[in-house]
Parts: structure tokens; C-alpha cells; sequence
């Protein structure tokens, strides 16, 4: 008999609606990774409660475990794969340049093909930050893929307890999920501008790889990984108005971080640090499955309050420099990806006009 936390609460807990029981998973699932990344401290701790909110905010049904274990083994073959490339290919510039791009364009298609998007995430990431991590020294390439492995690791582990313990009252019926699952093929089938996406994607991003890597801009990896997952956003490449959303919703993100950042100032206290998370992931945890239009963008600005807070109270020193100066990299890479979207704007025009 499978115990839940259905069966430890009160009973008018467990008359809670599928939005309250969802929006309490988050609450408790998020929360939870927060107080871990911050006790424990390991290295890159904050993916942790990243990929914890992108898991349970999503409105679908819980992953089964095989195909928990299989997002892991994917993920680490990522990793290790951008690892080899880097060992083998950064000393020789061209050559590693040419093989990034098929690369970026590989995972570009995949994508507008309905790949898995956190699959996807994970292979943008190894290929792009753990080379420009091998630019300052292999053993900080090595600390960085552990460190995100193991943190993608917990955030698999706690998202499928969260699921365990806090039940989902509607289960999508087998046969539904089916013929969604169809007609998601047919759609895809039907976009043979796919490919040309795919380059628009690409031509994003190489640019900026080259360039960061030209000038060995290590220190601002941030801005590339950025760029490379935004570039991939399905709203951005339809136009100027998704770019517009990119903007509002880390623009959200940055005003709350800096709040929290100045709060936690006047009070650096750990008992505060969670009380002040608390109220925060609850705000966000009402907004990301509420009906309005700008779910999407909540879920945005939340990822960018975890990376900017978790980057400066975790700071032993300058901690309002390096706040300040994560704003400033994201903002850029908001900026350039609004850019190439208004400069490509015509050549998508035509694209989805054919």
C-alpha cells in the first residue's frame, strides 16, 4: 500500500483542489531544495532547486522512474560527451568551432522537432559552458560537471518524493495522452521549416561562442548559457513579442532578487533567508498555475531570482558586485537575443509565410 501524505494530514487538507495540491508540492518540493543547496553548499547547489521548480511546475502527470533514470543517463552523457570534446578538440580552434556548430544545429532541429526540453537544456549546457569552462583550467571543467550532475541528480530524487508523497488527484488517462501524443506528431510533421529554425537558432548562438571564446570571456559564461537556452524558445523565434516577453520576465525576476537582496541585508539571517524564500515561492507557486497568459513568464523570473540570490548570499566577499554584475550579464544576454530576433525578424517572416 503506497503511503502518500494524503493519509498523514488532516482531512481538510486532502479536499484540497488538483491547483492547490499542485501549487502545495511546489511550495514544499522547492522550499525543500532551497534549505538543502544552502546547508549542504556543494558545488553549483543552486541548479538544484532550478530544475526542482521546472519539474514540478510543469501541469503534466509525474514522470515514471524509468524515464527519471532515463533523463539522468542522458544528462550525464551530455556532460561526458562535451567533456570528451572539449580534452580533445579546444586546442585545435577551427576544427572544434566547426563540430560546435553542427552540434548547436543538431540540438537546434531536435528541439524544433518536440525533443524533450530539459534533455535539450542539458545538452546546451554541456556543449556550451563546461568548453568555455575548460578555457580557465580542466580541473574547474571537472568541478563544474560534477557539481551539476549531482544537482540534477537531487532534483530528480526530491521531485520524484515530492510526487510520492503529494498525489495528484486527476490522472491522465492513457488513451488521452495518446491521441495528444499524436496529434503533437502530426503538428511536427506538418512544420517542414523545421530545419530553417534550426539554422536561425544556430546563427544565434555561434556568433557569441565565437566571440567569447576569441576572447576568452570565461568570467561571463553566464551571458553564453543564457543566450543558448533562450535562442531555443519556440515564442522567441515566432517574433518580436515573445522577445518582449523574454524582457518582462527577467526584468520581474531582477526587481524581486533585488528586493530580497536588500532585505537580506538589513536582516542576514538564515531563519529570515527561508521565511522571505517562503513568501516568495508561494507568490510564484500561485502564478505559475494560475490560467493567466503570463504563466511562462513567472516560471522565467523565478529562475532568474534563484540564480541572482543564490549567487550573492552565497558570495563570501563582494557579494553586491557579483549580484549586480549577474543583472548586467543577464540583461545583455536578454538584449542580444531580442536583437538577433529583430534583425532576423524579415528572414522569419518569410519562413513562416512559405
Amino acid at each position: 500500500m503506497n503511503i502518500t501524505l494524503a493519509n498523514l494530514l488532516p482531512h481538510t487538507i486532502t479536499n484540497l483542489t488538483q491547483r492547490e495540491i499542485r501549487i502545495l508540492r511546489f511550495f514544499i518540493g522547492v522550499l525543500f531544495a532551497i534549505v538543502l543547496a544552502y546547508v549542504a553548499n556543494w558545488p553549483f547547489a543552486f541548479i538544484t532547486p532550478i530544475f526542482v521548480a521546472k519539474f514540478l511546475g510543469s501541469s503534466k502527470g509525474k514522470l515514471s522512474f524509468k524515464k527519471l533514470v532515463a533523463i539522468l543517463l542522458i544528462i550525464v552523457s551530455a556532460f561526458i560527451l562535451g567533456g570528451i570534446i572539449t580534452r580533445l578538440l579546444l586546442p585545435f580552434p577551427i576544427v572544434f568551432i566547426l563540430i560546435m556548430t553542427l552540434l548547436i544545429f543538431w540540438i537546434s532541429y531536435w528541439n524544433n522537432s518536440g525533443g524533450n526540453e530539459l534533455v535539450i537544456t542539458m545538452l546546451l549546457v554541456g556543449f556550451t559552458v563546461i568548453p568555455m569552462m575548460g578555457l580557465l583550467h580542466q580541473d574547474i571543467a571537472h568541478i563544474f560537471t560534477v557539481g551539476f550532475l549531482f544537482s540534477c541528480f537531487v532534483s530528480l530524487v526530491i521531485t520524484m518524493l515530492m510526487h510520492e508523497l503529494i498525489v495528484d488527484k486527476e490522472i491522465v488517462n492513457d488513451n488521452k495522452k495518446l491521441e495528444e501524443n499524436k496529434l503533437t506528431e502530426q503538428l511536427l510533421a506538418e512544420k517542414p521549416e523545421r530545419v530553417k529554425f534550426a539554422i536561425l537558432s544556430t546563427l544565434m548562438i555561434m556568433p557569441v561562442m565565437i566571440f567569447f571564446f576569441a576572447f576568452n570571456l570565461s568570467s561571463s559564461v553566464l551571458i553564453l548559457a543564457f543566450i543558448a537556452l533562450l535562442a531555443q524558445k519556440p515564442d522567441l523565434v515566432a517574433g518580436i513579442k515573445g522577445s518582449k516577453a523574454l524582457l518582462v520576465g527577467n526584468t520581474i525576476g531582477g526587481l524581486v532578487a533585488i528586493a530580497m537582496y536588500n532585505l537580506l541585508t538589513l536582516a542576514p539571517d538564515f531563519i529570515f533567508l527561508v521565511l522571505l524564500f517562503s513568501c516568495v515561492v508561494i507568490s510564484f507557486a500561485q502564478a505559475i498555475f494560475s490560467e493567466k497568459p503570463m504563466v511562462p513568464l513567472y516560471a522565467m523570473a523565478f529562475t532568474t531570482v534563484i540564480i541572482l540570490v543564490f549567487g550573492a548570499t552565497l558570495s563570501t566577499s563582494d557579494a553586491d558586485e557579483k549580484f549586480y554584475t549577474r543583472i548586467v550579464q543577464i540583461a545583455c544576454a536578454c538584449s542580444y537575443v531580442v536583437f538577433a530576433t529583430v534583425v532576423a525578424s524579415p528572414l522569419i517572416k518569410k519562413i513562416t509565410q512559405a
